[in-house]
């Protein structure tokens, strides 16, 4: 299977986290940028940890757990980025920089999770929705 730092959305979401930290040293030392610099670090830092820890699983169902909460982490990340850019930290251009590069590893662990599962025969990650009833006696 590899080493884990051999993967190209591993070293993307790498690439993530030096550019989230060069950013946050920019910001003022104001509560709403201490906060969502705090935030930020640690959801972009949080991806390549899951997706180091599940790929020393080597076992599909637990690799794709972790590549999810690593989705999640990256989604996480966007959010962040985009509070920053709500509360007008002025620096537009480095977070749309980040975003993109942040979206492209999600794509990545999306192909990387439906490949997995297409091995294995379960669905893909968007799969349709299903139609849910309410039982009346709720």
């Amino acid at each position: 299977m590899g080493n884990y730092q051999e993967l190209i959305f591993y070293q993307k979401a790498r690439q993530v986290v030096k550019k989230v930290n060069a950013l946050v040293k920019s910001w003022p030392k104001t509560m709403q940028a201490q906060e969502i610099s705090r935030q930020l670090f640690r959801s972009a830092s949080s991806v390549g940890a899951n997706i180091a820890e599940g790929h020393g699983r080597h076992q599909g169902t637990e690799y794709i757990h972790y590549l999810i909460i690593a989705q999640g982490s990256a989604n996480e990340t966007e959010h962040w980025l985009h509070t920053a850019q709500d509360c007008s930290l002025d620096v537009n251009e480095e977070i749309n920089e980040i975003l993109k590069l942040n979206n492209e590893v999600v794509r990545m662990i999306t192909a990387t999770i439906n490949t997995i599962r297409a091995k294995q025969g379960t669905k893909n990650i968007r799969e349709e929705q299903e139609k849910y009833g309410v039982d009346p006696a709720y």
